[in-house]
């Protein structure tokens, strides 16, 4: 104790214990240093889970970048803005950034297509109504109507009235004459046929008188029923050769004729006038000893154009008229006709000729 003593109340005790103190702390911390090293994984977990997180959140702020780069699906394109791209085109390494901005680029196109709808949607009208349009006015033609027009009426009535006859086969114009319910041509059939004559083969008594018809020219029927029942083929209203429109008469509108001019004659005091009388014109006829002179009353305007016979022999031009009519003999090989002669003043129907006759043709309207 004494020592002890001494010891520690020397100067030299203070500083050996110092030391003694020091080595043998230092060796406790060595011998502690294990343990310590172990135990701070522990104590600072907290802080490398902090700093995990926050290198976790730091890669989550730069994963659009890479994401963009990579893998498009993982951003909904609603979030992606043009700072996303600004910031992508930022980066540090020139390569990265070419490689950013063919990405985008090539994400832009799945974000067309993704918003096709709506793009769509917005344009149709604009490509719709164009289309419309230009297909209206290249399959649209407003002259064609009018050419098709013109190629109707380019014919030689095209600027004759309505109120004329004009044969559009043609373009001869003929007067016309309403006498009681019927509407006659008032004039001789001038058109130009087969087995059509001018009698003596003048224009200019075609122009006077009309053309000469064989039976069968005159209902435009062929040649061979000149000696042949035509039958059948002869229809109720027989257009024949007539215009269109118009008809060759039968008996019954030759009768209907007759009976309304004799009694339009009783009633308007003329009952001795005779219908030859009533029907014919009153110049271009053969003079008679009785001096009967045509009337021409109702305006049918009957002229004496004659006829060519069966051998071609033309004869009695300005002595008689003879008609044609849709109708034919049992025999077959005749035709009845009906007539107005000079010397009297009849018109009679009760003729029958050879169908190889030629005689005038006067049509009736339909």
């Amino acid at each position: 104790m004494m020592f002890e003593n001494r010891f520690l109340n020397t100067p030299h005790s203070f500083g050996l214990m110092a030391c003694f103190l020091v080595v043998a702390f230092s060796l406790l911390g060595c011998s502690e240093e294990v343990p310590v090293k172990k135990i701070q994984p522990v104590l600072s977990s907290s802080s490398a889970v902090s700093s995990s997180s926050e290198e976790s959140s730091s890669s989550e702020e730069e994963l659009p970048k890479d994401t963009l780069v990579a893998d498009s699906a993982v951003v909904p394109l609603d979030t992606l803005s043009s700072s996303s791209f600004s910031s992508s085109s930022q980066s540090s390494s020139s390569e990265a950034s070419s490689s950013s901005l063919e990405s985008s680029s090539s994400e832009e196109q799945p974000s067309s297509s993704s918003q096709a709808p709506v793009d769509t949607a917005a344009t149709a009208p604009a490509v719709t109504e164009p289309v419309v349009i230009d297909t209206v006015v290249a399959d649209s033609t407003p002259v064609e109507p009018a050419k098709d027009t013109v190629a109707q009426d380019t014919t030689p009535c095209a600027d004759v009235p309505a109120t004329v006859l004009c044969d559009k086969r043609d373009g001869k114009i003929y007067k016309t004459v309403r006498i009681g319910t019927q509407v006659w041509m008032a004039q001789n059939l001038n058109y130009v046929s087969h087995d059509s004559w001018c009698y003596r083969n003048s224009l200019e008594n075609c122009s006077a008188y009309g053309r000469l018809y064989r039976w069968t020219a005159a209902l435009d029927l062929d040649g061979s029923f000149a000696l042949a029942a035509a039958g059948e083929r002869i229809a109720e209203k027989h257009r024949g050769v007539c215009p269109e429109g118009w008809f060759v008469p039968n008996s019954a509108d030759m009768e209907t004729l007759v009976r309304f001019v004799q009694e339009s004659n009783k009633s308007a005091g003329f009952a001795g006038e005779d219908v030859g009388t009533s029907l014919r014109k009153g110049a271009g006829w053969e003079e008679n000893d009785e001096e009967i002179e045509g009337t021409d009353r109702y305006g049918f305007g009957a002229m004496p154009a004659g006829y060519r016979d069966a051998n071609g022999s033309f004869a009695f031009l300005g002595e008689e008229a003879d008609f044609w009519i849709a109708e034919e003999a049992e025999n077959g090989t005749h035709a009845p006709y009906w007539n107005l002669y000079y010397a009297n003043q009849t018109f009679l129907g009760d003729y029958k000729h050879p169908k190889t006759f030629a005689y005038s043709v006067r049509c009736i309207k339909k």
